[in-house]
């Protein structure tokens, strides 16, 4: 866990100014819970997990540190309102659940365990701009195993309207830039996107992508994130 906790730490670095982050597929409450402690009662966490033995877990987690600012959808994401006939994760064997997944082909499969017994449920996938009618998002966090690029798509609104910071696991990073989602980024929104390891970050494994009126601003502050991992 000591990798997880310094990438978290340098993440709330950064969102020591921001009310309102979401959303993501959050699984049991990995960054959620300490999203939602960093940002107080008064600030916002929309976290949407897509199978319903994880989205009790998350909830639950949410619940029992007295959270108020997590608010939590039992949802996948995507660029069309639909159900989609899954398998259900499989808790009782050593796994990743957070590699659980919602689209047909997936980038990998490793650690992923299904339900013993075979048993499958339906999910029900959402459009963000149908779900979230926001008075502010300062934050979006995104890890949907793959599906990254049509979630994007169904929350084009959300992110003309508010132009949050996206920090995005993107299945197509081991590909040459640009990816799908950087192209769509830029083009359609206008924003930049790095790998935060080229920016000194070296624990962290997503991209992150800003509007371009933030990019100054974004390397200010992870210069001023104090870095408690390996030298940079």
């Amino acid at each position: 866990m000591e990798g997880f906790e310094i990438c978290e730490i340098a993440w709330s670095s950064w969102q020591r100014l921001h009310a309102d982050t979401g959303p993501s597929e959050a699984n049991i409450g990995g960054f959620a819970l300490p999203l939602s402690k960093h940002v107080g009662p008064d600030g916002q966490v929309h976290a949407f997990e897509p199978f319903r033995n994880i989205f009790q877990v998350l909830t639950a987690n949410c619940a029992i540190n007295g959270l108020l600012s997590c608010f939590t959808y039992h949802n996948a994401l995507g660029n069309k309102t639909e159900q989609r006939r899954r398998p259900m994760p499989g808790l009782a064997a050593v796994g990743n659940p957070s590699k659980s997944f919602v689209v047909d082909e997936v980038a990998s499969e490793l650690l992923v365990h299904h339900d013993s017994r075979g048993r499958s449920e339906t999910v029900r996938v959402v459009r963000l701009d149908d779900t979230l009618q926001l008075d502010r998002l300062d934050v979006m966090k995104i890890d949907v195993e793959s599906g990254e690029y049509e979630m994007l798509l169904g929350a084009g609104a959300t992110i003309r309207s508010h132009q949050p910071l996206i920090y995005v696991e993107d299945s197509e990073s081991d590909k040459p830039p640009p990816t799908r989602v950087m192209r769509l980024l830029s083009e359609l929104h206008s924003y930049w996107c790095a790998d935060p390891k080229e920016l000194g970050l070296q624990l962290m494994t997503s991209t992150l992508c800003v509007p371009q009126r933030m990019v100054g601003e974004v390397r200010d502050r992870i210069r001023q994130i104090k870095w408690t991992g390996p030298p940079r």
